[in-house]
């Protein structure tokens, strides 16, 4: 049988990230390694997740000391020069630059109340933070704090805000981008369009020359944050590091090109894999309480598992994961559950059954 011989253009295509010219008259264009384009700017998205960052290392410190229920005030709101050097280092901006953004957490969390009401949780339950705690009796277990029913509740806050901040805010630049305008240009912003979609990528907390395979050390200024530090921790196994960042490029390359399609095409993955990754965290942290025996371990971390439940209930519209199988996560693993329960269970079962779920609906997760 006689083989086809791949042209030259083909060959150019598959050798480069680059939209190559076809039979329909889609447009050429080269998109870069980095996420390097003009008038890119996303100053709001990269206060908020340094924010974030200085927020959730500020509540757990309430393993170690009583919580000030006005500095966590503060912090939420940005009020009162809140943002200090203890729990801001090492990060893009200084805490003079957030306690001077005019940005706020209370303003871009959706859902703000029920995640506040959390954060405000764990300043009550860090007045026992020299008591030893155990079931039915709030206290530390190991080095952390936990409420009388087993809840972490910093934790419950830090991977619930990958939800109700960042996936929350990605979904809706990427909607808005999808319907701006991309022809008047401002001056360091480029086209509304450009900038939506330049404001997601922020809000993913990566860095502009993201690296999927590299190992980022804290002390690293430009470290992936959010849910992009879990893109080598917990999103390793499906890609999700490697894939959103090239997504990303591709998108911002195909509206400078006004190749609309292929924006489309890069936000369905990004929203899918982004997605993919709390589902992905979520499900190695219902598992891993599982094959532990200390007590403390088992419950940090189904506190980190019922967190990132929490965030992927700002999921797109159109999820793999269904509003009754959410619902049912919730049954399993939401608040009214006794995390003593849960991990005092031999068979895991109700572990067991979240697992079922994500796996049902997001295929396999982790090795």
């Amino acid at each position: 049988m006689k083989k086809s011989i791949p042209t030259l253009t083909a060959i150019a295509c598959s050798l480069f990230i680059t939209s190559c010219d076809k039979d329909n008259g889609a447009p050429s264009y080269t998109i870069p390694a980095t996420y390097s384009f003009d008038n890119v700017e996303f100053a709001e998205a990269t206060a908020s997740i340094n924010m974030w960052q200085g927020f959730q290392f500020y509540l757990g410190r309430g393993a170690t000391r009583q919580l000030s229920q006005d500095t966590v005030n503060y912090l939420w709101n940005n009020t009162n020069n809140a943002f200090t050097a203890e729990f801001i280092n090492n990060l893009p901006n200084t805490p003079q630059q957030l306690n001077t953004s005019g940005f706020n957490l209370a303003s871009k969390t959706t859902d703000a109340p029920i995640i506040k009401a959390l954060a405000d949780s764990m300043v009550k339950i860090s007045q026992f933070y020299n008591t030893p705690g155990s079931e039915g009796k709030p206290g530390k277990q190991g080095s952390r704090v936990f409420n009388h029913s087993g809840v972490e509740f910093n934790q419950l806050v830090a991977k619930g805000m990958m939800g109700a901040l960042v996936l929350s805010k990605v979904i809706q630049h990427l909607d808005a981008a999808a319907n701006a305008d991309n022809n008047t240009v401002t001056p360091g912003k480029g086209t509304a369009m450009q900038h939506e979609w330049d404001m997601a990528f922020g809000y993913v907390g990566i860095p502009t020359d993201y690296d999927s395979s590299r190992s980022y050390a804290s002390t690293d200024v430009n470290r992936p944050l959010a849910v992009g530090g879990y893109f080598a921790e917990r999103g390793k196994y499906i890609k999700a590091g490697h894939t959103v960042f090239e997504a990303f490029r591709k998108g911002r390359a195909a509206i400078a090109a006004k190749d609309y399609q292929a924006r489309d095409a890069a936000a369905a993955t990004i929203k899918d894999f982004l997605e993919k990754a709390l589902a992905a965290a979520c499900y190695y942290y219902v598992t891993s309480p599982q094959g532990k025996t200390v007590k403390s371990d088992q419950l940090h971390e189904l506190s980190e598992g019922r967190g990132f439940i929490i965030a992927l209930n700002y999921r797109a519209s159109n999820s793999k994961l269904s509003a009754s199988n959410y619902q049912a996560l919730v049954d399993l693993l939401g608040p009214t559950q006794n995390a003593y329960a849960l991990i005092n269970d031999a068979s895991f079962t109700k572990l067991k059954q979240a697992q079922q779920i994500l796996t049902s609906a997001y295929g396999q997760l982790q090795p």
